[in-house]
């Protein structure tokens, strides 16, 4: 993976620049070393890990949201299926000699689907929840008309229709107006067999809500991807919760993204939007840093 480089020769002429490190090299000093530069591209998707303060006034910040959208939609999918069809509990079973019968699974047809953010993640996930004859019914800034939903609206409507969904989809970026969205009031408010699928930020959800809530209520399921820890390690656990104790959460370590294509793909994403930039017409996927928050995610992740 390429690294943005920093020497006194080149920086005064700086225009732009790719981060590779989901900001982490850009140096404290980058408003003075690079006066001429405008826009900072980054690889990964969600900017909330960036360090906003490094940011040199007049620049503009680019995320590259568009580059993951079939990965993680996916594997949205697949987290969906696996809680709704309780893949992983009947596999640890089968495992350990039992087999058992004697369940229900959750059926997709007929259901309904909230996807709760209608980018490129959430329009795939709709996608593919209409392919299953799901309800959907997609959450965005727009509310927009031309999502593959059946009914849309804004972020304030999803108390109303929190009660009617069968399954609901986290896709939002980490900002001041989502960060702890899901909190014990939210999850009070599905149905107690509902899915939860969240492929988008960690915080998100607030931890201990969550773990109180599929901890007393069996018959609702969690499906995480993305978590509010990282382990600094291949080894170790991302949660400070014991939800590896829990059969109805289904996990998976942050690999929504991971793909054989997904590197090139990013790194193509982001030079046709630098490129872009450079002709001097509108990027794709500007930034609102003033409606952001700085999470310790961990670097690099999509």
């Amino acid at each position: 993976m390429p690294r943005v480089l920093f020497s006194a020769s080149m920086d005064a002429e700086r225009r732009a620049v790719v981060s590779a490190k989901a900001g982490s090299e850009l140096p404290p000093d980058l408003a003075s070393r690079a006066p001429r530069l405008r826009m900072i591209q980054v690889l990964v998707a969600g900017v909330d890990h960036m360090p906003f303060d490094r940011l040199p006034r007049g620049a503009i910040l680019c995320g590259n949201a568009g580059a993951y959208n079939e990965s993680v939609a996916e594997h949205a999918m697949a987290l969906l299926l696996a809680a709704a069809k309780h893949i992983p509990a009947r596999t640890d079973e089968i495992r350990r000699g039992i087999f058992n019968q004697d369940v229900m699974n959750k059926g997709l047809a007929g259901s309904t689907v909230l996807i709760l953010g209608m980018g490129g993640v959430g329009t795939g996930i709709a996608r593919r929840c209409k392919a299953f004859r799901m309800r959907v019914i997609g959450i965005s800034r727009s509310a927009k008309p031309d999502a593959p939903a059946d009914e849309t609206g804004r972020l304030q409507d999803v108390p109303r229709f929190l009660p009617k969904a069968d399954f609901v989809v986290l896709t939002l970026p980490l900002t001041r107006e989502t960060i702890g969205l899901v909190d014990r009031a939210f999850l009070a408010a599905m149905k107690p067999d509902a899915v939860l699928v969240n492929v988008a930020r960690g915080k998100l959800i607030v931890e201990d809500d969550l773990f109180d809530h599929v901890r007393t209520r069996p018959a609702f399921r969690a499906a995480l991807d993305v978590w509010w820890t990282y382990p600094d390690s291949k080894r170790g656990r991302p949660f400070h919760r014991p939800f590896h104790e829990l059969p109805n959460v289904v996990m998976t370590p942050h690999i929504a993204w991971a793909v054989p294509t997904q590197r090139r793909e990013a790194m193509e994403a982001a030079m046709d939007n630098v490129l872009r930039f450079l002709r001097g017409e509108t990027p794709w996927n500007i930034v609102r840093v003033e409606e952001y928050v700085r999470s310790p995610a961990k670097e690099g992740s999509p």
